[in-house]
C-alpha cells in the first residue's frame, strides 16, 4: 500500500491526492483497467521486507501544538460591520398610545407631543405616536357624539 510522502499516512490505489493533507500522489488514475486477453502464467511474488522504511516527509507537519496561542488577527474595518447603537423608544409615545388604549382624548395631545419630540431627538415610535393620535382623534369624536346627544336628548 501507498504512503503519503508529505504526512505519511497510508493512501489507497484509486486516490490521485492525499484526503488527509491533499498532497497529490504521483499516481495516474485510469478511469479503466486493461482487461488481459489470456490468462496470464502464475509468477512467485517476489519477497517482501517485513518492515516499510518510513519515508521523510518533504515539508514539517504542522501540528496544533505548534500554533502559537496569539490572539486572531482583527478583521478589517472594511469587512467588519459598525456596531450601531438602537435608539431607544420615546417614553411620551408610548404613554400616548396607553392613554389611546383607555380611550382618553389626551392621547392626540401626547402624541402630537412625542412626535415634535422624535423629530428633535432622533429617537423611534413615530408610528406609535401616529396610532395614539389617531385614537385620541377617535375618543374625542366619541365624547363630543355622547355628550351631544346626551344633552339632546335630555334637554
Amino acid at each position: 500500500m501507498a504512503v503519503c510522502a508529505n504526512c505519511t499516512r497510508a493512501l489507497q490505489p484509486e486516490w490521485k491526492f492525499c484526503i488527509y493533507c491533499g498532497t497529490p500522489t504521483g499516481v495516474a488514475h485510469t478511469a479503466t483497467a486493461p482487461i488481459p486477453t489470456e490468462a496470464a502464467p502464475f509468477v512467485e511474488p517476489a519477497a517482501v521486507p517485513a518492515a516499510v522504511p518510513a519515508v521523510e516527509p518533504a515539508s514539517p507537519v504542522l501540528r496544533a501544538e505548534d500554533i502559537p496561542a496569539d490572539e486572531p488577527e482583527p478583521t478589517p474595518a472594511a469587512i467588519r460591520p459598525e456596531a450601531t447603537t438602537v435608539p431607544r423608544v420615546n417614553i411620551l409615545a408610548v404613554l400616548a398610545l396607553i392613554l389611546g388604549c383607555l380611550v382618553s382624548p389626551l392621547a392626540a395631545l401626547f402624541g402630537h407631543l412625542a412626535l415634535n419630540q422624535i423629530s428633535h431627538s432622533g429617537e423611534r415610535g413615530t408610528a406609535i405616536a401616529w396610532v395614539a393620535i389617531v385614537l385620541g382623534y377617535l375618543s374625542l369624536a366619541a365624547v363630543l357624539v355622547l355628550g351631544i346627544s346626551y344633552l339632546v336628548l335630555n334637554a
